[in-house]
């Protein structure tokens, strides 16, 4: 009953922050460029970081919030989120994005105008909220995946009819 009720809440805060954090912005704000996907595309020189990997980061973001949310199917979302968690903190942790970026106003401005990377560094603060914010979505989708496999295994095993402190 805990590693249900584990996975269920684990599940629910997840699919939030998932829609919040990493469908929303990807796929329905509206960017013409990508704050974190167009920074990276400026430090790569890859000219497809933005819309392309956006969108398959944004698909993959929806198809884990759904699988979240049912029962059946909740450790494959677990396993799609702690997965595209992955590809985020790799992500951060590459020249191509690094550690922390500029503050999202002054990148979001600083891309529209075409500023280099030196210019947006320039003009603002460095936010290390996205490689954090990363982090703790793949430590609930590792509780979910947690739970999910010990209420599996749990279903498995025989039911006794007392438990008795050795066995």
């Amino acid at each position: 009953m805990l590693n249900r009720m584990w996975s269920v809440t684990s599940a629910l805060m997840l699919a939030g922050l998932i829609a919040w954090m990493w469908a929303y912005p990807k796929l329905i704000a509206g960017y013409e460029v990508h704050p974190v996907f167009g920074w990276s595309e400026v430090l790569s020189g890859l000219g497809f970081m933005d819309p392309y990997v956006r969108w398959v980061a944004g698909a993959v973001a929806v198809a884990a919030l759904v699988l979240l949310l049912i029962g059946r199917t909740r450790l494959i979302g677990a396993y799609l989120a702690a997965g595209l968690s992955a590809f985020y903190v790799v992500l951060h942790a590459t020249p191509w994005l690094g550690p922390a970026i500029p503050a999202h106003d002054v990148l979001v401005n600083g891309l529209q105008m075409g500023l280099s990377a030196e210019q947006i560094r320039a003009a603002g603060r460095l936010d290390d909220v996205h490689i954090i914010m990363s982090l703790v979505n793949g430590m609930l989708a590792g509780v979910i995946i947690a739970s999910e496999l010990g209420r599996r295994r749990a279903a498995e095993e025989p039911r006794r009819v007392a438990a008795f402190a050795l066995n």
